[in-house]
């Protein structure tokens, strides 16, 4: 009878073991189970993150873009005052590439080479346009103080010419600017631009294009009396020759 009860109460023992280890394994698994959900959980919500920011960033562009042309159209004025030795007082506002600045950094490990080659290309040129933005309104402001404190005979011509050429300058860089925009939008999954390439190739055409709309602009100035000045303005021909 002891050698009965002796062998029941190991079978017992034995018995509690395997469920304790069973709870065990089952605990085990279910925390594994978390962990590797968590994990991809967070994966996925990176990822559908990056994918939103890389949409976000592309619509910016479509944005700038619309900023760019519009500011492009302000230079186009200030080249027909130019054109007619005048200065303008007027200036283009600041173009904000919000989403880029803040966001970029969760996009750019899901964007390929060419693409992250193309959009720090942009926005250096945007920043660019921006800082030249600064740099025109503070000579516009010292040629106006100067008007106001000594008078339009202080204004010289060479006064005049520096302006212009500093408007040129920016209407260079933010036509630039739009033209990598345009490329990128075309080409979003590659956009290429390496040297002796057919599209780089095309780029320095349309930087020969644009020094001679330019120039054009300036020399068709000089045709219009000051009086039909604002009768003839047309922001929208410029667009339409250029973009």
């Amino acid at each position: 009878g002891a050698k009965v009860i002796y062998g029941l109460s190991r079978y017992k023992l034995f018995e509690k073991i395997a469920m304790d280890y069973e709870k065990v394994v089952i605990g085990l698994i279910s925390v594994f189970s978390g962990w590797v959900l968590a994990q991809f959980t967070s994966i996925l919500k990176d990822f559908m993150r990056a994918r939103k920011v890389k949409k976000c960033l592309q619509q910016e562009l479509e944005e700038l873009k619309s900023e760019l042309e519009r500011t492009l159209l302000i230079y186009s004025r200030m080249l027909q005052i130019y054109g007619l030795k005048g200065i303008d007082n007027g200036s283009a506002s600041p173009i904000s590439n919000h989403i880029f600045k803040n966001y970029y950094k969760e996009a750019v490990l899901d964007l390929n080479k060419q693409q992250r080659i193309s959009y720090q290309l942009i926005h250096t040129l945007v920043e660019a346009a921006n800082n030249g933005m600064d740099e025109l309104r503070e000579v516009t402001g010292r040629l106006q103080e100067r008007n106001i404190l000594e008078g339009t005979s202080s204004i010289s011509e060479q006064d005049g010419d520096l302006w212009g050429k500093k408007v040129i300058c920016e209407f260079n860089n933010v036509a630039a600017a739009i033209w990598h925009i345009r490329y990128h939008l075309a080409y979003p999954k590659n956009p290429d631009l390496s040297p002796l390439t057919k599209s780089h190739e095309e780029y320095l055409k349309y930087l020969g294009s644009v020094e001679k709309h330019v120039a054009e602009i300036v020399d068709k100035a000089k045709n219009i009396s000051r009086e039909k000045f604002d009768e003839f303005y047309n922001p929208e021909s410029f667009a339409n020759e250029l973009l």
